[in-house]
């Protein structure tokens, strides 16, 4: 499979390059080496459950203890 042409028919409207966006849009971040970069992200079926907070309590957790980022998204 052909995944550039693949991107392309998918994202037309992209034409810069992956180093545009890893380097201007989402530069890197000042964390130390090891650090965990976590997030809790919504639902699928948009509701909270308590499956969300048990993943939210382990990811604070792993960012807490690695000195790292916890994201809600």
């Amino acid at each position: 499979m052909d995944y550039k042409k693949l991107a392309d028919m998918l994202f037309p409207n992209i034409t810069k390059p992956v180093s545009y966006y890893e380097d201007t849009v989402f530069p890197k971040r000042n964390l130390s080496a090891g650090a965990k970069v976590t997030r809790l992200a919504p639902s699928p079926t948009g509701f909270i459950h308590l499956g969300n907070l048990y993943g939210a309590f382990v990811d604070e957790r792993l960012a807490h203890q690695s000195n790292g980022v916890l994201f809600f998204a």
